[in-house]
């Protein structure tokens, strides 16, 4: 993607707990996703969260992890053909959880080399 102009946001909700193979399933999807181009990624653990991947997620203390259920997001944005193509993979490795795209308007986007 370039540096600006229409992409579109993939959003993935899912908790810290899921496993694929040997690795954490979000940091297999961040590789998935950079194995097939995509130009950036980021990942969020949230303190609490419901619905998506468990009954309930929650942390009593923000820094620290103590809940069996630790919420994630993980976002991409780049072009909306880039996002279309991952998303049928994606949903066989996110077993719990959820994805959702939108539409979105990169008006900076600059890496540090």
């Amino acid at each position: 993607m370039g540096n600006e102009g229409k992409g579109k946001l993939l959003r993935i909700y899912l908790n810290e707990t899921k496993r694929l193979g040997d690795k954490s399933l979000y940091e297999a999807i961040v590789e998935k996703a950079f194995k097939h181009g995509l130009a950036g990624s980021m990942v969020f653990r949230g303190i609490e969260g419901a619905g998506f991947c468990c009954k309930t997620c929650r942390t009593q203390i923000p820094s620290l992890t103590i809940s069996k259920c630790q919420p994630m997001v993980i976002e991409f944005i780049d072009t909306e053909e880039k996002i279309s193509t991952l998303v049928p993979i994606l949903k066989k490795m996110v077993t719990a959880g959820a994805m959702v795209t939108m539409d979105a308007e990169v008006v900076h986007n600059v890496c540090e080399s």
